[in-house]
């Protein structure tokens, strides 16, 4: 659902209109994203003659002002250079210019920072926050890093084998993980202090192929807390205070959540158990 409209109903020919223009995407692997026979000038300014109908001397003169826009130096001479020229980060600025040649109201940021160095990681972030609020445009950041979720979310969703198992605002996902699958990501992430060679945390099992999903919940064959009945039913999404939502049967009702919570291993918070609520 997009402005109230869904998607895929849309012709092709609606979609192309959208796609580039109203919702744009940064994918994760930038010279994989680049058409290595074209200058990185040529492939913004095709964008904006294709949405915005420019001439190609004014598309080529955005194109350039776009660059200087993700920080990158020297626009005028980068944007005459072709992919293999830059380094992994500035081809990551050139797919985010490209993404934001046409102001799109909704951009999609798959893994946007893979494929890139801790330090680039962190410029491209920042980079993101304070283009999003130039910009006034939403960002559905596509994620596998609890910590760049924590550092940029306003709201997360957390996802396992194509459903949502938990939805929230961001401090209340880190503060009451609730799902069995959102507890074992946090608890998989090292944390500062403990001993060493300790082992990590793992959730048992793998994920399953999406052509040949379990019955009932789909994480059942990995939960812990499992019952009968989770393989059987799929559970609703139950709100658990404000606007956190949990899909888990044993939040289908207060009794039950009061039975299941004894049973929840403890996420390590860096506080003390007694500091929990």
């Amino acid at each position: 659902m997009f402005r109230g409209e869904d998607l895929a109903f849309k012709s092709q020919e609606e979609m192309t209109r959208i796609r580039g223009n109203q919702i744009a995407m940064i994918f994760q692997e930038p010279m994989s994203s680049l058409n290595p026979v074209f200058t990185v000038g040529d492939q913004i300014a095709e964008t904006l003659m294709l949405h915005q109908k420019m001439s190609r001397s004014a598309a080529m003169k955005e194109a350039v002002e776009l660059l200087r826009l993700v920080g990158i130096p020297d626009p005028a001479m980068r944007a005459k250079q072709y992919p293999h020229e830059l380094s992994g980060g500035m081809c990551q600025r050139v797919v985010i210019a490209i993404a934001l040649a046409c102001k799109p109201d909704l951009l999609i940021a798959d893994e946007p920072t893979t494929a890139l160095d801790v330090t680039v990681q962190a410029q491209i972030l920042e980079l993101l926050k304070r283009l999003q609020q130039e910009l006034g445009m939403t960002i559905l950041l596509i994620t596998h890093d609890m910590g760049v979720a924590a550092e940029m979310a306003d709201r997360i969703a957390v996802m396992y084998a194509g459903a949502i198992v938990e939805e929230g605002d961001a401090a209340d996902i880190f503060d009451r993980p609730s799902h069995p699958y959102t507890q074992g990501l946090l608890q998989s992430i090292p944390g500062f202090e403990g001993e060493r060679g300790t082992e990590l945390y793992t959730i048992r099992g793998t994920i399953p192929p999406l052509s040949r999903l379990p019955s009932g919940c789909r994480f059942h064959p990995r939960c812990p807390h499992a019952k009968d009945r989770c393989a059987r039913e799929e559970p609703g999404s139950f709100p658990i205070g404000g606007d956190h939502r949990v899909s888990c049967w044993m939040y289908e009702n207060d009794g039950a959540l009061a039975v299941w919570s004894e049973q929840l291993a403890p996420v390590q918070t860096g506080e003390t158990e007694g500091d929990r609520t």
